[in-house]
């Protein structure tokens, strides 16, 4: 299971990191040709801040849905449910 889970963060995580880069390499692109102004700059810094961001939440998702990764509620009982 270690094992399983060790791979799947670098997948992950090797997603991330050309997401990061190519996302870099887009607004740098866009700054330098469109001359920009420094507040639309920063509202793509933004943009990209957010898609990291996103792409984290979804990646534990998936990582729970597939059963990699057990989040602590998940094995609890709720206090009515005992018979």
């Amino acid at each position: 299971m270690n094992s399983q889970i060790k791979n799947k963060l670098i997948a992950e995580f090797a997603w991330l990191f050309g997401i990061i880069i190519v996302s870099a390499a887009l607004e740098y692109t866009i700054i330098v040709f469109f001359n920009l102004h420094p507040i639309l700059s920063v509202k793509i810094q933004g943009f990209i801040g957010l898609v990291v961001v996103a792409y984290i939440i979804r990646m534990v998702a998936r990582m729970g849905k597939q059963g990699i990764i057990s989040f602590e509620d998940e094995g609890q009982e709720e206090p009515g449910e005992r018979g």
